[in-house]
């Protein structure tokens, strides 16, 4: 786990949940901005990810470990300053799960393109030869996730064009776990805390109008909806990185300001 430190005075803390098949290099330009704004962040790599990935690029952690993670960086991240909790895709998700148990003083949660129902699936050749070959111990599923499916900036850097930047293999009993734990995240009820949801219009990773109906069955007081018109899955990744990011940060401010005056009543 990492912590990156404020420039000057910190307004608050956020939680950077990353999303499947990535790591946390990804979310340089992210964190960056965050602590050019007044923002300490905490971040890890989830288990089987970046700095934890299995030899072979196999998912077959317990999603108990993403939980665990996040609730980790959750007990690190509290102090004076308030918290918000900062998922996107997968980590969205996991975010909400840990929401869900309602023991973090969390200010806000700020969720893209949060998994609930998938768009993009694996081919049925390919689940059909995993269910087989799992038979040996040796199964594996292919998400079939690439870059091009993620974002339409076209990347300069040499690891962003890595063919080693996504790899979306897993073992069949976890593709079987994930979809159990995206259903179990759209039927969860979380407290009243201020919620931002943002999605891309032509996001082809998930069904974004699940993320949608997630949110107005949510009681919270105050929430914040965006679709971002032509964006794709990854928005931070996305040409209008810039404004999408002016837009989670007006919401961060306002938040912990809320919560601070909350605190000083």
């Amino acid at each position: 786990m990492w912590k990156w430190q404020a420039e000057g005075e910190a307004k608050g803390v956020v939680v950077l949940i990353h999303s499947a098949y990535e790591e946390h290099q990804r979310y340089a330009w992210q964190i960056e901005n965050w602590r050019r704004n007044g923002f300490h962040v905490y971040m890890a790599d989830l288990p089987g990810h970046g700095t934890q990935a299995s030899p072979d690029s196999v998912h077959r952690e317990s999603f108990y470990e993403y939980d665990k993670t996040a609730a980790e960086l959750l007990r690190l991240s509290a102090g004076d300053v308030p918290i918000i909790l900062c998922g996107h895709g997968l980590g969205a998700t996991i975010a909400i799960h840990a929401l869900s148990e309602n023991r973090h003083p969390v200010a806000g949660a700020i969720l893209s393109s949060p998994w609930f129902e998938l768009q993009k699936v694996p081919s049925k050749p390919t689940l059909a030869l995993s269910s087989i070959s799992k038979l040996t111990g040796k199964g594996k599923v292919d998400h079939g996730v690439e870059l091009r499916h993620l974002t339409r900036r076209k990347f300069q850097e040499e690891s962003a064009k890595s063919p080693q930047a996504i790899q979306s293999f897993s073992s069949p009993a976890w593709w079987k776990e994930l979809l159990v734990y995206l259903e179990q995240a759209a039927h969860l009820q979380l407290r009243d805390m201020p919620i931002m949801l943002q999605t891309g219009q032509r996001d082809l990773i998930t069904q974004t109008k699940a993320g949608r109906s997630w949110l107005s069955k949510q009681s919270a007081n105050e929430f914040h909806f965006k679709e971002w018109p032509f964006c794709y899955h990854d928005l931070l990744q996305e040409p209008e990185r810039e404004e999408i990011f002016k837009s989670m940060l007006s919401f961060a401010e306002t938040a912990v300001e809320a919560e601070r005056m909350r605190r000083n009543q």
